[in-house]
């Protein structure tokens, strides 16, 4: 038998544990590595919404907004905007359209820059308006509760 001395022994103990920490490490998925999933954001559904139009659009543009019952199909609607169009005519653009998506289960009101949707009556499931497209610059959307 060769004669080990001490010396040998730890550094053999040494190699050994830094192969078996490498070993571990490359077991365990690196981070950063793994794909980010799509990040869902929940719908939020109310009795009322209010809908905000502030600015003037630099050129021609749309927009598209999604109407949806609670317990419902949405329906998408999509608004037109020109170069210079006031607030006030987009909203009223806004309100068109979104009378035509709630049916008659919901009341639509224009007050100027502002459109607000809420429920007909008690029994009528709650709402949610969610923005779905917006190819428009110089413009703010809010879509808030009333």
């Amino acid at each position: 038998m060769i004669p080990v001395n001490r010396a040998h022994l730890n550094l053999s103990a040494a190699v050994a544990f830094c192969l078996f920490i490498c070993l571990a490490f490359n077991a365990l998925p690196a981070c950063g590595e793994e794909e980010p999933g799509e990040v869902v954001i929940p719908t939020v559904f109310r009795d009322a919404y209010k809908i905000t139009i502030n600015g003037k659009p630099d050129a021609n543009g749309t927009f598209s907004m999604v109407f949806t019952p609670h317990g419902g199909d949405g329906t998408e609607f999509t608004v037109n905007v020109t170069k210079g169009m006031k607030a006030k005519k987009i909203a009223e653009d806004v309100a068109k359209e979104l009378t035509l998506a709630a049916g008659e289960n919901y009341k639509v009101k224009l007050n100027g820059n502002k459109v607000v949707v809420k429920k007909a009556n008690k029994k009528v499931s709650p709402l949610a308006i969610e923005m779905s497209n917006q190819k428009l610059t110089g413009v703010s959307i809010m879509i808030g509760k009333n």
